[in-house]
């Protein structure tokens, strides 16, 4: 009876936290909004697109508290592949503050002398190898601890990797076709709102659903299952 009560007292803490950070996410969506189509808010600071905006600064909270909570499940449960995930998306939180994928991706275009073409830059190119390396890097290990992890960690697993798919739709193929298409302000403005806006949900679902693996002590259940939160 007890450990039915910590369950669903965790499922409930779970769902009550993302619905906070999905409501602070459509917040900053309709100022992004608010900011491009009318002079009510004129600070950019609010706006999705600003480097070290609030929506920047926000995600990186989310971030690093995805790496903490990962760092908390890993000390739990003594899994290795926690310490994995965690490390990610530490890398993922540097890639942001830093331009990690920017930056080198620039240098492996130049060095590779990569080619422009259907719509991209050639640094697109080399920010894209970029990004195919370090997920290589992680996934290996990943794939790795998968094996011969419990049946605890492979689901969990097999959540964040299809959330991780999902940040990268935004993050990557949302991104290269808001640099590919020139289709006017109208659809660059809406490509930006569905790439950053898209990039904000998907990593509170992560943050919550990782306070939930946190919560469950490794006994994992999925966010994504409505039965289980009451």
């Amino acid at each position: 009876m007890l450990q039915s009560w910590i369950s669903d007292a965790t499922n409930r803490n779970a769902a009550s936290f993302l619905l906070l950070l999905l409501a602070i996410d459509l917040a900053f969506v309709f100022l992004y909004f608010v900011i491009y189509l009318s002079d009510i808010v004129n600070n950019p600071l609010f706006s999705l697109e600003q480097d070290r905006g609030y929506p920047e600064i926000y995600q990186y909270m989310k971030a690093f508290s995805i790496v903490i909570l990962l760092g908390l499940v890993l000390s739990k449960t003594r899994a290795i592949g926690y310490g994995v995930w965690s490390l990610l998306f530490l890398y993922l939180l540097l890639d942001d503050a830093l331009g990690i994928h920017e930056s080198f991706g620039n240098i492996v275009a130049v060095n590779l002398a990569f080619a422009p073409g259907i719509g991209l830059r050639a640094r697109d190119f080399g920010e894209l190898a970029v990004s195919a390396i370090a997920a290589t890097l992680f996934l290996i290990p990943l794939a790795l601890f998968y094996v011969r992890g419990s049946g605890a960690f492979k689901k969990a697993t097999e959540h964040l990797l299809l959330l991780l798919v999902s940040l990268a739709f935004f993050g990557i193929f949302v991104d290269m076709l808001h640099v590919a298409i020139r289709l006017g302000w109208k659809v660059t403005f809406l490509l930006g709102a569905v790439e950053d806006g898209g990039e904000m949900v998907v990593m509170s679902i992560m943050a919550a659903y990782v306070f939930l693996l946190y919560g469950r002590d490794g006994n994992i259940g999925s966010l994504l299952q409505p039965a289980n939160i009451r």
